[in-house]
Order: structure tokens, then C-alpha cells, then sequence
């Protein structure tokens, strides 16, 4: 019985081995190339009071608690253990391609508004009343939740690019917080 258990656990290792090895040597199915540059390029400089801006992720309504499904197929590190096909990873570049301009686009103007909503209030003793921004205020509100309407369309249109396998998969190396 002893060596039956034994058996077991060596095999159970030796599995868990494989998979790490496999791990391992994953890679990205696309490099992130000079894409964060870029990113920080549109962002442009960031608001006296943010400390560490994530643009264009921190302009989401829902910032933290959906996942990024184009990036993670194609730009994750262990992306490449979800064998996609050249169909599946040139459907999910053109879903990426459609979106991020988008992103980017409303994300920026949320930016802007945000620095003049600081600028007329923040920094300076004396400045406009709140309620004078409250219209700012709603116009970033309408944005962000733009904003997050798109991203909830690609991560949609990311799904159905993926196979149930694949999606499952990806869960395994994308969820931080089990």
C-alpha cells in the first residue's frame, strides 16, 4: 500500500514538473514592442496629485476587477501556452487594433477633464465654487462608463475568439486573487 501511495505522489510530481518546465519556457504569442512609450506619449504628463497614474487602465470605471483579455492572449508572458492559431491571434490583433484607439481616445479626454477640474479647484486658494464643476464632473462620469462599455465589448469579443480550453487556460495565469 506504501509503495502504491508513493507511486502516487512521485507521479503527482513528476506532472507538476512537466508543467512548470512548460511554463518555463513560454513566452508571449506577441512581444510588447515600444507600446508602453507609446502609451506614455498619449498620456501625456501626469496630474499634481496622482502619484502613480496607470493610464489609460486607471480611467476605467471598473479599473482592477475585470481582466485585460486582449493583452493577456497575446502579450502575457505564459500567452503562448494557450496555443492559439495565426487565425485566432490575427482576429484578436484586429479586436485589439478597433479597441485601443477608442480607449485611448475617451481615456484622454477623461485626463483633461480631470486636470481642469483640479486646476480650477486644487491649485489654487482661491477658485470657483464646486458647484461650478459639477457639469465637468458628470461629463467624466458619462466617459468612464463609455469607456468601460468598450472594454466589456472586447473582452466579449476576445471570448469568443478563444475555445473553452483556451479561456480556462488563460484563467489559470491571469487570476492573481483566487
Amino acid at each position: 500500500m506504501i509503495t502504491i501511495i508513493k507511486k502516487g505522489v512521485k507521479m503527482r510530481l513528476f506532472i507538476l514538473t512537466l508543467c512548470a518546465v512548460s511554463f518555463a519556457f513560454s513566452k508571449p504569442n506577441i512581444p510588447v514592442t515600444n507600446f508602453k512609450a507609446k502609451i506614455h506619449e498619449v498620456a501625456g504628463k501626469s496630474g499634481a496629485f496622482a502619484r502613480h497614474e496607470n493610464f489609460p487602465k486607471g480611467y476605467f470605471l471598473i479599473p482592477f476587477n475585470l481582466p485585460y483579455l486582449a493583452g493577456l492572449t497575446l502579450h502575457h508572458p505564459k500567452s503562448s501556452t494557450l496555443e492559439l492559431s495565426k487565425e485566432q491571434i490575427k482576429k484578436i490583433v484586429d479586436i485589439k487594433k478597433k479597441t485601443v484607439p477608442t480607449v485611448l481616445k475617451i481615456a484622454k479626454k477623461i485626463k483633461t477633464l480631470e486636470l481642469e477640474i483640479a486646476e480650477e479647484i486644487s491649485l489654487k486658494y482661491k477658485s470657483v465654487k464646486a458647484k461650478k464643476l459639477y457639469a465637468k464632473v458628470d461629463e467624466v462620469s458619462k466617459l468612464r462608463t463609455k469607456l468601460t462599455k468598450a472594454h466589456l465589448k472586447c473582452i466579449e469579443e476576445v471570448k469568443t475568439v478563444l475555445t473553452e480550453k483556451q479561456y480556462n487556460k488563460l484563467l489559470k495565469y491571469a487570476v492573481i486573487n483566487k
